[in-house]
């Protein structure tokens, strides 16, 4: 089951990431990520596009990988989560990571051609997107491959 520790240890980076990123959201002082003006997890952090209807994406961010990160131990532990079985579950990962990732272009787009200024720490999160979604697309062949055997 290694490829669902990757999943949980991206969880985890993803969280901590996320909630450095609600706390610069609301904070005064500077990240230690504000390089340059072309290198500034601050000036896309409390942009107008860092929120939905008030809310820091860096929360919903938190939100996400936190509901997957607990999915994922119960595909871990191959329990069922609210009526839902593993293959549900590592499907759910899947949609929500793919989703993820087309946010998260629209997001790059909006750093590279409307603010002018990359967030290292964002950047980091979508590689993280990338790297779950690699790796439940891998999970979920398996699951496919031992169901038709």
């Amino acid at each position: 089951m290694k490829k669902i520790n990757i999943i949980i240890i991206c969880c985890i980076l993803a969280i901590l990431t996320s909630a450095y990123l609600i706390f610069i959201h609301y904070s005064n002082t500077t990240s230690f990520c504000d390089i340059s003006n072309q290198v500034s997890c601050d000036i896309v952090n409390k942009s107008s596009y860092s929120e939905i209807f008030n809310i820091p994406i860096s929360l919903i961010s938190l939100l996400v990988f936190s509901f997957i990160l607990l999915i994922s131990f119960h595909i871990k532990k191959n329990k069922e989560f609210s009526g839902f079985n593993r293959k549900e579950l590592v499907n759910m990962i899947f949609y929500l990571m793919m989703f993820s990732l087309l946010f998260a272009l629209y997001l790059v787009y909006i750093e590279l051609f409307v603010l002018y200024s990359i967030c290292i720490l964002c950047l980091f999160l979508d590689i993280l997107i990338i790297v779950i979604l690699i790796t439940i697309i891998k999970l979920r062949i398996n699951l496919y491959n031992a169901f038709n055997s």
